[in-house]
Formats: structure tokens, sequence, C-alpha cells
């Protein structure tokens, strides 16, 4: 399992890590690393060099915001596995069908609780082979 936590705060990221660390601990999954980026420029960097099976993305952020990685994640029809969860302030309805309709996979909304995470993982992990 290759994780990208892709947040322009640090501690977004660190709090992320620790916790699908805690999650992807579990027995079943054989193998997790955790790749990070500070925007989408450098996710799309590491898109290009690593196969990446599940995303979380924030929607603001410098350079190249969230929308902009989904779109550009899903322009490319080797990437079209990777599950992008949306992990951001921005919870209208409205902001949460625009990115479903873009290609998202999931969605969070800020402040993230342990227990939502590990809901939103479940439900996206569900299809996903273990080993």
């Amino acid at each position: 399992m290759n994780l990208l936590i892709v947040d322009d705060s640090k501690i977004v990221r660190r709090v992320l890590k620790n916790t699908t660390a805690r999650y992807f601990k579990a027995p079943e999954w054989k193998e997790f690393n955790v790749f990070e980026a500070e925007d989408g420029n450098e996710a799309m960097a590491i898109m290009e060099k690593e196969k990446i099976d599940i995303m979380l993305l924030d929607w603001n952020m410098p350079n190249m915001t969230g929308p902009e990685v989904v779109e550009a994640v899903r322009a490319k029809k080797e990437w079209n596995k990777t599950r992008i969860i949306m992990a951001t302030t921005e919870g209208s309805k409205s902001s949460v069908l625009a990115m479903i309709k873009k290609g998202a996979n999931g969605y969070m909304v800020k402040p993230f609780q342990e227990e939502a995470i590990f809901k939103t993982l479940d439900t996206i992990t569900a299809r996903m082979p273990k080993s």
C-alpha cells in the first residue's frame, strides 16, 4: 500500500501520517509506505516515480490546487486506479459534489477525527487487495 499525503500544512501531514500508520498496521496490510507532498506540483512529481494507491489531498494549496491535482491524475490512464480522498476544510455539499464529479473517490472535512479517517479508509480500501 502506497499512500500519498498532499497538504501544505506540515502539521496536517504529520497527523494524517500517524493516523494512517495506525490504520494500515493491521496484519492484513503487508507493506505500507507513506509519501508526502507540500503542494500539487510535488505530488505530481511523486506520482511520476511511485505507484500510489491512495492519495489524501488538500483543496487549497499554493502552486497547484487539489481540484487541479484531481484533474491531472484522472487525465492519465495509468493513474486511474489511484483512489483520491479529499481531506479539506471545503465541506459544502456543492464542493463535495464537484470533486466527486472530477474523480475524487472520498471526502473528509477538517478537523479530522481518527474514527472518521478510519471509516473513510474502510470504505476506500474495501475492494483493494490487502497484499
